[in-house]
Order: C-alpha cells, then structure tokens, then sequence
C-alpha cells in the first residue's frame, strides 16, 4: 500500500475566521445599502475593514 499525501489532515477541518468577518461584512454592506435604497437613510453607511 502506497500512501497519500493530504493538504490537510483527515480528522482536522479548516478554520473559517477570515471567511467569517468577510461574509458579516458584506451583509452589513448589504444591508445598509438596502436601507439607503428604501429611503431611511440619506447616506450609505461604510463598514469598517477587517483587519
């Protein structure tokens, strides 16, 4: 039997922290967008960067 190399080990996922902030951000985005389109604000709200 030959083994495999993995990128990544079986029993060990990825950790999804940077994935995360970037799709709460863009929500945020969304929303205030949406917010702004409906007419409840006059300006479009900015969110802040991920670090």
């Amino acid at each position: 039997m030959t083994v495999v190399a993995k990128p990544y080990n079986t029993w060990a996922s990825r950790r999804p922290v940077a994935d995360k902030q970037k799709r709460i951000r863009r929500e945020k985005q969304t929303a205030a967008i949406q917010r702004w389109a409906a007419g409840k604000t006059e300006t479009i709200e900015h969110t802040p960067k991920i670090k």
